[in-house]
């Protein structure tokens, strides 16, 4: 007696659930769901940094020098850090000239953020020094240090006994000079809001940028630091978040700032700058959209 046909071997006999790339993939409703949200805010975050990049990279420009001013009466926030980031982006998406400059009048560390081999030897020190024979942007060249975006960074001397007997005057006279070269200059202070010096440079510059951390104590401090700082155009940068730091925004929002924004705390941001290997691109997108925000907040108001 002949048993029939043989039943066809169907794909799904061996292969009985869906697959992707060849693995079983398993069927969870929740954890699809999960994955199906997860993909809608990573294109949330796409679309948030092409906005960022679109309106930084289409800045008018400027119709003169600009100067904003890092301020803090803490130390340790990252004011530094802050200068260094945001003079990198207005560089690098608006293509403007900008130097950042290592006011801070003990052991600034802001030119030590530079490569090793782009970093000047000379410092703001030697350009007051020589100022009067330099004339042209070339002949300046030499004593900044150059970043691959177009930042140039001018450090603080290395003796800090030779800081100190720099008056406000002659900062003054350093970004009269400066602005003759750039459109923008940043100025990165040292600790504090009342000192003779920021109070020079902070009625004189476009743009202030107070920095803090979110912890309690010194969003505080900083916080009681606002009453001493009138400035039509300042902005809080909130550095080094690990998240939650939701209410010192709102509270800081409820100043009347310009702008109140946040920067995170990125294990990979803080190995970059320690190394000299900072890319703004090889960072994670929330970071990387947490930079932007604050350079177009400051690019928003350049004149």
């Amino acid at each position: 007696m002949s048993a029939g046909p043989a039943r066809a071997l169907k794909r799904g006999d061996v292969h009985p659930g869906p697959l992707v790339d060849g693995r079983p993939v398993a069927v969870d409703l929740p954890g699809r769901l999960k994955r199906r949200v997860q993909r809608l805010l990573v294109s949330d975050a796409e679309r948030e940094e092409a906005v960022l990049e679109h309106r930084l990279r289409s800045h008018p420009g400027v119709t003169r020098p600009n100067s904003l001013a890092l301020i803090s009466p803490k130390g340790g926030v990252g004011k530094t850090t802050a200068t260094f980031l945001v003079g990198n982006l207005l560089a690098s998406h608006p293509k403007l000239r900008v130097i950042a400059v290592d006011a801070n009048p003990d052991f600034g560390t802001l030119a030590r953020l530079a490569p090793d081999r782009r970093r000047s030897p000379w410092s703001l020190a030697d350009v007051l020094r020589d100022a009067g024979r330099l004339h042209t942007a070339a002949q300046l060249t030499p004593y900044v240090s150059r970043l691959p975006t177009g930042l140039h960074v001018l450090g603080a001397p290395p003796d800090a006994e030779l800081s100190a007997t720099l008056g406000t005057d002659r900062y003054g006279d350093l970004v009269a000079f400066l602005s003759t070269f750039y459109d923008v200059v940043l100025l990165d202070l040292g600790t504090g809001v009342v000192g003779p010096l920021v109070r020079f440079v902070t009625d004189r510059v476009d743009q202030v940028v107070l920095v803090t951390t979110p912890e309690w104590i010194t969003s505080s401090v900083v916080l009681e630091a606002l009453g001493h700082l009138r400035h039509d155009h300042a902005i809080v940068a909130i550095n080094k978040s690990l998240g939650g730091a939701e209410a010192i925004e709102a509270r800081f929002r409820a100043e009347h700032l310009h702008r109140a924004v946040t920067i995170p705390f990125d294990a990979d941001l803080a190995a970059m700058l320690d190394s000299g290997t900072y890319t703004l691109e090889a960072l994670r997108r929330g970071t990387r959209v947490a930079v932007k925000r604050p350079g177009l907040a400051l690019a928003e108001q350049l004149v």
